[in-house]
């Protein structure tokens, strides 16, 4: 997980898809579910000029039942898009690994689930 924040950080497509499978499904609040390696490297290219200034994935449990590990988890994201103020994002998800023939572990399923802001300090 430490080496997809990684790939994460940099926005670039081809890196963070090589973390899925050819079928895998990226859950993303709001929109239909993203399905295939293809798909989710178009998905993450869609974002021209983002830059990511914070992005942590920080494990609350793991689980491992063979060749499947569920990672769960929250995570915080600070970002800058083209012309918007930066965003900044935090929530909950699972990503669903699943190890291959050659013993490389990649993600078959990730949902994330985002959380409301906090209300500023003093707010009822």
């Amino acid at each position: 997980m430490q080496r997809y924040q990684v790939a994460a950080r940099t926005v670039n497509a081809d890196s963070v898809s090589a973390f899925y499978t050819g079928t895998a499904t990226l859950f993303e609040p709001g929109i239909p579910p993203i399905v295939s390696r293809d798909s989710i490297r178009a998905f993450m290219a869609s974002f021209p000029g983002v830059r990511v200034e914070i992005a942590t994935a920080t494990a609350d449990t793991i689980e491992i039942h063979g060749s499947t590990a569920l990672y769960w988890g929250s995570y915080f994201e600070k970002l800058e898009f083209p012309g918007q103020p930066v965003s900044e994002q935090h929530g909950k998800f699972v990503a669903e690994w699943v190890r291959q023939a050659d013993g490389k572990w990649l993600i078959e399923r990730m949902y994330r689930i985002p959380l409301p802001a906090t209300p500023p300090a003093g707010t009822p």
